[in-house]
């Protein structure tokens, strides 16, 4: 992600001060009779059946002929507790004590004729007992260009620049980053929405970083999808997209890949559900050689089901995923199932440290709302790979031995109690607690055999 120097931020506010623009205070309104909406992180709010709400949330009001400035500051702080703790990808154990800050600070710029110009500045920061102080940095998270309304029915958008991918469906296609930073690029959308359909053209320059091995320094993928949204009624609606990934590193390889999705989801009375399939099919490369003539086949599916009542206070889900693995990671085929970018924030507990790939999982989650600003809930899960000489590293700190028992499977038992309260709208926090007891496979792919345990308060302010 590039950094981005104070004097741009200066020059923006110089530049925005220039055209005359307003300050636009925030709202007074009584909120008071209302649930206060949530200002943690999205990895702070477990909703394990998710709807886009971009798709069919409540759009902007009119902007009329008058320039607008609206900024936009975000904290986060969360300090953390750990016991025999490691993060994904990391060999050393971070347990003890560790300090995580976060900075979000922006702005939307509203011109007359419907256009936006958004920027958003993000800082992040980690202190841990066992790795030391990491840099923390300023970057440009996004900086875009909204237009909207190009037709005469108001159905036709366009945003250009670089901006957030963001999150269709339940993630197991597009994932997120969500505490740290995000995934963010130079992209260009265009967005037909009516009340019923919406459908998203999207071009994505991504980055990559290349292997060691490669005679290059960084590989850009290229990222064509087509998204779609069908809103039949409350019962019935469909996500039909397709993804193109030209020049996508993946365990060793270059791929190019196509990946067909299709999605079922909605609720009837008091019970919710969701189904999704996905497809990944495309060829192989070698990274010094083209001559490598593999095949890429993978797949993964989810179906959830769920019941809540009717004040909302109580609701409980229960989903099995289930994504594809490789049982020989000596051939030039890869049938491991790539989620993009998913890491693991707290979709799956400690299990998302897997990516995704290489998996399957059954969770339980119970939510409680004792109060208008209060809400509890525990998520439980219970994982185990499909191949455990899978060639994706998941969280393999270490080269397995070929001698491992093909019947250790076992990840592991997790399961997360939280605390959300939403002091106002502009001040939530959260209590959490995290217990995983590994499995026979984590234990020998990692190393640890004893129960992990996180707890952590998050504080998130919105200024």
């Amino acid at each position: 992600m590039k950094n981005c120097r104070i004097s741009h931020l200066l020059l923006l506010f110089f530049f925005a001060g220039g055209l005359s623009a307003q300050y636009t205070p925030a709202s007074n309104e009584d909120y008071s009779a209302e649930e206060a909406h949530s200002v943690l992180p999205a990895d702070g709010v477990l909703n394990h059946m998710p709807v886009d709400s971009s798709y069919f949330g409540t759009s902007s009001a009119p902007i009329g002929n008058k320039i607008s400035f609206t900024p936009t500051v975000y904290f986060f702080f969360r300090p953390e507790s750990t016991i025999n703790y490691k993060e994904a990808g990391i060999a050393e154990d971070t347990g003890q004590l560790n300090f995580y800050l976060r900075g979000d600070f922006g702005g939307r710029l509203s011109l007359p004729k419907n256009i936006d110009m958004v920027f958003n500045l993000q800082s992040y920061g980690v202190y841990t007992r066992a790795l030391g102080p990491l840099d923390p940095n300023l970057s440009l998270y996004e900086a875009y260009v909204d237009m909207k309304k190009l037709d005469r029915a108001g159905k036709l958008s366009l945003r250009f620049g670089r901006m957030c991918l963001g999150k269709y469906g339940t993630e197991i296609l597009v994932g997120d980053d969500d505490f740290i930073k995000g995934r963010s690029f130079e992209s260009i959308r265009l967005r037909y929405k009516t009340a019923k359909t919406t459908s998203d053209l999207m071009w994505v320059q991504l980055y990559q970083a290349a292997p060691d091995s490669a005679n290059f320094d960084w590989n850009h993928p290229i990222f064509l999808g087509n998204f779609n949204t069908f809103h039949v009624r409350e019962a019935i609606n469909f996500d039909v997209n397709l993804i193109y990934i030209i020049d996508q590193y993946n365990s060793g390889y270059r791929t190019s890949v196509l990946m067909p999705d299709v999605r079922f989801f909605g609720q009837s009375n008091n019970i919710r559900y969701s189904a999704e399939a996905i497809f990944q099919i495309g060829q192989t490369k070698g990274i010094l050689s083209d001559n490598v003539d593999g095949k890429v086949n993978a797949h993964a599916f989810e179906v959830s089901a769920g019941y809540f009542t009717d004040d909302n206070k109580i609701g409980i889900d229960l989903s099995y995923y289930r994504a594809s693995g490789d049982e020989d990671r000596t051939d030039d085929d890869i049938n491991t199932y790539n989620v993009l970018w998913q890491n693991e924030h707290r979709r799956f507990g400690f299990i998302d440290a897997f990516k995704g790939a290489n998996v399957q999982a059954t969770t339980l989650h119970l939510s409680y709302k004792p109060g208008r600003l209060v809400e509890t809930g525990i998520h439980a899960v219970i994982a185990s790979v499909l191949e455990n000489r899978d060639r994706s590293t998941g969280i393999v700190t270490f080269p397995l031995t070929d001698g491992l028992d093909p019947e250790i499977t076992a990840i592991g038992i997790g399961g997360d109690w939280y605390l959300n309260y939403y002091f106002n709208h502009y001040m939530n926090m959260q209590v959490s607690a995290s217990v995983f007891s590994p499995g026979e496979y984590f234990t020998a792919a990692n190393g640890i055999d004893e129960t992990m345990v996180r707890m952590y308060l998050l504080l998130a302010v919105r200024i």
